[in-house]
C-alpha cells in the first residue's frame, strides 16, 4: 500500500529528455559567448594593429615590420569577427567595434 502513497519518479526518458534540453540550453549560452569573446578579441586586435601603425610611424627605422604587424593582427581581426558572426548568426559581433576606450584610440 505505501507504493500507491508515494508520488511516481519521472521515467527515464523524462529524465534523458530534461537533461538533453539542459545540455542543449548550456552549449547555446556557450556559443554566444564565445561568439562574443571572438568579437570582443577582433576588436583587441584592431586597436593592436592601430598602434602598430602609430608607432612605424614614429619609428621609420623599423615602420616595414611595425606595418607587417599591423597588417597581421589585422587579418587576425578578420577571422575573429568571420567566427564570432558564424557562432552568433548576426551582425552581434559589430556592436562592440565602435566601444572604443583603450590608449590606441586616442589621436
Amino acid at each position: 500500500m505505501a507504493e500507491k502513497d508515494t508520488p511516481a519518479e519521472p521515467s527515464g526518458s523524462d529524465e534523458s529528455a530534461d537533461a538533453l534540453e539542459r545540455v542543449r540550453g548550456r552549449a547555446s549560452e556557450l556559443t554566444t559567448r564565445i561568439g562574443r569573446l571572438a568579437g570582443e578579441i577582433a576588436d583587441s586586435e584592431e586597436r593592436v594593429a592601430r598602434t602598430y601603425e602609430d608607432s612605424a610611424r614614429l619609428r621609420p627605422h623599423a615602420a616595414d615590420r611595425l606595418r607587417g604587424a599591423a597588417q597581421e593582427a589585422r587579418e587576425f581581426a578578420a577571422r575573429e569577427r568571420d567566427q564570432s558572426r558564424r557562432l552568433l548568426g548576426s551582425g552581434e559581433s559589430d556592436d562592440s567595434e565602435d566601444r572604443g576606450g583603450g590608449p590606441a584610440d586616442a589621436p
